[in-house]
């Protein structure tokens, strides 16, 4: 085991360890360490190797990921290159790896899941969410009110309509402890997404406790975990999640993908300037290089398995052989949450590219360089139809305070998003000397990765050129 040690953080949410690095000596630096020049080879820990879990796959993967991949390829959120880049991750793969006991049903709704999951995630870190506070706190309302009110609410922003529909179909088998959890776990996710959005925003790097507490809950793994309950047809009572063990099981299980999840990413994400990422935070705490965080992340997540293995053991009994039996299935799927993430990290091109298989074998990363075409721009322009689609995101106090979904579903505003312009018709006349026809409108459209939006201006003569 790691020379690390345990301590309490103040979970509210579980009484367990959690393991730490000693207290470092607080680094000067408040922005992304400079790496511009470290262009070299790094070498990933071999995680996989070390985690005892066993993995799967869902036999029923080939046929649900298609359906699940036709019904989200509908709402038209991705075109072009990065559709096929949406594509390529093989989301529908992650999600047979960590459900591959579900069956068919089951399995296509956890992919459509997790298309919402990645399409949001993907809005949050790098499209029009990346920085936009007020837009991300308008985006958190509408999925609240999607998962309360799946039925009834109406929303012109894709992504909330693509959970909506996931969750629709979802209430149909899930419990009310699922569905009461999955709902929960939702506002604590976007919560924290608001809170990563807050500190990207004002180049704000929390230390590495403040960013573990805030990590539990930004990696939505509390979401596919109460889907482990949903995908298993599972009935578990309440007292099984109030569980000191249970918690912990869960907390440590999040740990572990998560912290291999920012170890696998970092490349990618560093060189997007992000530096909400465990291997950032810890270059810029502990004072190290890229080798030396990749293995300090590394020695973290070797600990936190083994003190997971130890705390399984202490797994009690409920009283009744059927609940023992679900909760023996529900731990189970934890470990297939795990097990699955490692894998897929390497077996689809999110992470490391056309490389990826080459990477699994050898572990050695080359440095990206810092993309800065994917920098947020300085000042960008937000285009408003204020006839058709309401685009600028309305302020609130919280996210947490949604507004119940009124009693005549109208289509909720969306979020503030950049659009780049991809047609213009002038509709003018050609010759300047007809100040008569100066009126006729252009007309403008504009296209984002979420929304497609006509535009028509009148131009005046006093302002033609």
């Amino acid at each position: 085991m790691s020379s690390y040690y345990s301590l309490p953080v103040g979970s509210s949410s579980s009484s367990s360890l959690a393991i730490v690095p000693p207290s470092p000596t607080p680094s000067s630096c408040s922005s992304l360490p400079d790496i511009s020049d470290e262009l070299y080879q790094f070498t990933l820990p071999d995680i996989i190797e070390y985690c005892p879990f066993e993995h799967k796959v869902n036999p029923y993967y080939a046929a649900a990921s298609a359906e699940s991949d036709a019904w989200f390829n509908s709402f038209e959120i991705h075109r072009g290159p990065k559709r096929s880049e949406f594509l390529r991750a093989k989301f529908g793969l992650l999600t047979a790896m960590s459900y591959p006991e579900a069956d068919h049903d089951h399995l296509r709704n956890c992919c459509d899941f997790m298309s919402w999951l990645f399409a949001f995630d993907d809005l949050t870190d790098d499209g029009g969410l990346r920085e936009n506070i007020d837009g991300t706190k308008k985006a958190a309302q509408i999925m609240m009110q999607a998962l309360k009110n799946p039925k009834t609410f109406k929303t012109e922003f894709k992504v909330g309509e693509t959970l909506r529909s996931f969750w629709e179909r979802a209430c149909s088998t899930a419990s009310e402890g699922t569905q009461r959890r999955f709902i929960e776990t939702t506002q604590l996710y976007v919560d924290a997404i608001y809170q990563q959005v807050v500190n990207r925003r004002h180049d704000q790097i929390p230390n590495i406790e403040t960013f573990i507490q805030l990590r539990r809950d930004t990696s939505a793994v509390k979401l596919v975990f109460a889907l482990v309950e949903y995908s298993l047809d599972l009935q578990l009572p309440d007292e099984v999640f109030e569980d000191s063990i249970i918690q912990s099981l869960e907390e440590g299980a999040n740990d572990i993908l998560t912290w291999a999840n920012d170890m696998y990413s970092f490349n990618v994400e560093q060189s997007k300037g992000d530096t909400q990422n465990l291997v950032i935070i810890a270059m810029n705490e502990l004072n190290l290089d890229v080798q030396g965080a990749i293995e300090y992340v590394g020695d973290l997540i070797k600990a936190r398995i083994d003190q997971y293995c130890m705390e399984k053991a202490l797994l009690p009994s409920f009283g009744s052989d059927e609940v023992d039996a679900q909760v023996a299935r529900y731990v189970e799927g934890l470990e297939n949450w795990v097990i699955g993430v490692l894998h897929w990290s390497f077996d689809s091109e999110r992470y490391f590219g056309a490389e990826h298989a080459r990477i699994k074998r050898d572990l050695v990363v080359t440095l990206l360089p810092v993309d800065t075409s994917m920098m947020p721009a300085g000042d960008s322009t937000v285009v408003e139809d204020s006839e058709e689609l309401e685009v600028a995101a309305s302020p609130s106090s919280t996210v947490s305070a949604a507004a119940p979904a009124p009693s005549t579903p109208t289509p909720e505003p969306l979020p503030e998003l950049v659009f780049d312009i991809v047609e213009v018709e002038d509709h003018r006349p050609l010759s300047p000397a007809a100040p008569e026809l100066a009126s006729d409108p252009v007309v403008i459209r504009f296209s984002s990765d979420f929304m497609d939006v006509s535009v028509t201006w009148s131009i005046l003569p006093s302002v033609q050129k």
